[in-house]
C-alpha cells in the first residue's frame, strides 16, 4: 500500500507510475486551487512531476513549480503562501522509490491515509494527453522560493571558527543548502556534494551505520572538528564528532534543547517516546516543559501547533522549530551544536558524552506476522509494570523501559530499550527478545 501515514511512496514504475502521478494531481486540483509542486533529485520523482502537474491543471488548480528543493525548503516556500505544498520524493529510501510529501498552508502534513487514499481513484492518461504532458513548459512555471530561504538562514546565522564536513549524499541539498553552507560557514569540506538520483555514494540515511561511511572518513583524514551528514530530502541530519563517533538523534535533542532554554526559559519542548530519558531530564532541570508525543512528522507537527511548542527532537534525526515555522529545520539544529562547541571550547566528543548517561539499544525491528497479537501478549506479560499506549507499547520498570511500536511504513515491531546500566539494559533486551521471538513461535 503506498498511502503512508506521513507520505505517499512506493518504487517507481511498479507501485507509482505516471498513471497514479496524473490521477493523484487531478484529486488534489480538485481540493485545492493554488499549488507549489518542488521535486527531489531521485530520477522517479523527475519523470513523475509533469504528470502530476498536468493532472492538477486539469483539475483546474493553479501550479507553482519550485524546482529541485528540499522538503524544508518547500515547506518554507508553502507557509502563508500557497493552499498546498507538495514535493516528490521517498526521503531516504534507495534510488528506485519516489513518492510525495504534501503540507497545507500553515506546513502542516496532510495525512494520505485519512485524506487522499479514501478519494483516490487511479484514472489512465490517454495517449493524446501524454504529448499534452510532454509539453508543459516547467520554466514558465517557476517561482523563486529559494532567495528568501536563503536570506533568513545567512541573516540569523554567524560564523564559527570550526572545520565543518558535509555529506550531502547527493541528495536536495546539494543545491540551495549547500550554497547557504559555503556562505556561512568558513571552513568545511565537501563531499558527494552534486546531484545525482540514483546516489552512487551510499544510500541517502542518516541513520545507517553504513551510510556514514564516508563522513566518518572524512573527519579522520581532514582533522575536522565535526561532521554532518543529510539525507535524501535534507529533513534530517547526522551528526558525527571529531572522533567519527556518531552522536544519537536523542542526545542532539537534549544538547540543542538545553541551548534553547537557555534563551527561552520555561518553551514546551517535545521528544518523540523512543528518546532517553536523559532527554526530559534535561528540559527539566533547564526550566523547560517537557512533552513527551508519539513518534512521526505529521504528528509532532500536529503538537507543536497545539502547545506552541518552541522545539522538537526525534530519534531519527528530525529536529524541528517554532522559529522557522514548527517544521524541520536541519541548518538550525547545526547552528545550535556549532554555538555550544565554539563557547564551551572543547572538542563535542566531550561535550555530547555528559548526555550519556543510560544504556540505549538503538532502534530494532521484528518482522512479524500479527504485530497486533504480539502487543497483546507484551502487554499481558508485563502487565504488573507501569504501561502507557500512546504509540504502541511503553513498559516503565525499575532501572529500565521500553517502546515497542508498529512501523508506520513497513510491516515490522520496532523496539527501543533502555536501562541505567549496560548491564540491566543488555538484560532486559535479551529477555524482551525472547519474548517476542516465542509469541512469534506460536
Amino acid at each position: 500500500m503506498v498511502f503512508k501515514a506521513y507520505d505517499i511512496r512506493g518504487v517507481y514504475r511498479e507501485e507509482l507510475d505516471e498513471d497514479f502521478a496524473y490521477s493523484l494531481g487531478r484529486v488534489l486540483g480538485e481540493r485545492y486551487k493554488n499549488i507549489l509542486v518542488a521535486n527531489d533529485v531521485r530520477i522517479g520523482s523527475r519523470e513523475l512531476l509533469k504528470p502530476f502537474i498536468y493532472g492538477i491543471m486539469e483539475a483546474g488548480g493553479k501550479v507553482s513549480y519550485g524546482g529541485t528543493i528540499s522538503t524544508p525548503l518547500m515547506y518554507f516556500g508553502t507557509r502563508g503562501r500557497y493552499d498546498l505544498g507538495v514535493i516528490l520524493t521517498a526521503s531516504h529510501n534507495p534510488p528506485e522509490y519516489t513518492g510525495f510529501k504534501m503540507c497545507d498552508r500553515e506546513a502542516l502534513p496532510i495525512s494520505p491515509v485519512e485524506e487522499i487514499a479514501p478519494i483516490f481513484k487511479k484514472e489512465r492518461l490517454e495517449d493524446s494527453q501524454r504529448r499534452e504532458v510532454e509539453e508543459i513548459d516547467l520554466e514558465e512555471l517557476k517561482v523563486d522560493i529559494s532567495s528568501d530561504y536563503k536570506r533568513f538562514f545567512l541573516k540569523r546565522f554567524r560564523s564559527y571558527d570550526i572545520v565543518v564536513a558535509v555529506d550531502f549524499a547527493h541528495g536536495s541539498t546539494s543545491l540551495v543548502e549547500k550554497e547557504i553552507l559555503e556562505e556561512w560557514l568558513e571552513d568545511t569540506v565537501f563531499i558527494n556534494h552534486y546531484p545525482d538520483g540514483t546516489f552512487p555514494a551510499h544510500q541517502p540515511d542518516t541513520l545507517k551505520a553504513s551510510c556514514l561511511k564516508d563522513i566518518i572518513r572524512t573527519v579522520r583524514e581532514n582533522s575536522c572538528n565535526i561532521g554532518v551528514v543529510f539525507d535524501g530530502d535534507g529533513d534530517r541530519i547526522g551528526i558525527v564528532d571529531e572522533k567519527g563517533n556518531i552522536l544519537p538523534g536523542d542526545i542532539l535533542t537534549a544538547i540543542i534543547a538545553r541551548e534553547i532554554l537557555r534563551e527561552k526559559e520555561g518553551a514546551k519542548i517535545i521528544y518523540d517516546l523512543r528518546c532517553s530519558k536523559v532527554v526530559p531530564e534535561v528540559i527539566e532541570r533547564y526550566g523547560g516543559i517537557p512533552v513527551k508525543s508519539r513518534v512521526g512528522h505529521y504528528f509532532i507537527k500536529k503538537l507543536m501547533h497545539e502547545i506552541d511548542g518552541e522545539f522538537a527532537g526525534e530519534l531519527s534525526n528530525h529536529f524541528y522549530f517554532k522559529e522557522i515555522g514548527y517544521f524541520e529545520g536541519p541548518l538550525m539544529a547545526l547552528n545550535y551544536i556549532l554555538s555550544i562547541m565554539e563557547e564551551r571550547g572543547e572538542p563535542l566528543s566531550s561535550i555530547w558524552k555528559e548526555f550519556r548517561r543510560y544504556y540505549h539499544s538503538g532502534e530494532i525491528n521484528f518482522r512479524v506476522k500479527d504485530q497486533k497479537r504480539v502487543l497483546e501478549k507484551l502487554k499481558e506479560i508485563y502487565r504488573n509494570y507501569k504501561i502507557e499506549e500512546l504509540d504502541g507499547l511503553s513498559v516503565y520498570g525499575e532501572g529500565w523501559w521500553f517502546n515497542i511500536r508498529p512501523s508506520n511504513t513497513e510491516p515490522l515491531l520496532r523496539l527501543n530499550l533502555e536501562g541505567d546500566t549496560e548491564e540491566i539494559m543488555r538484560e532486559k533486551l535479551e529477555e524482551v527478545k525472547r519474548v517476542i521471538e516465542e509469541i512469534s513461535s506460536y
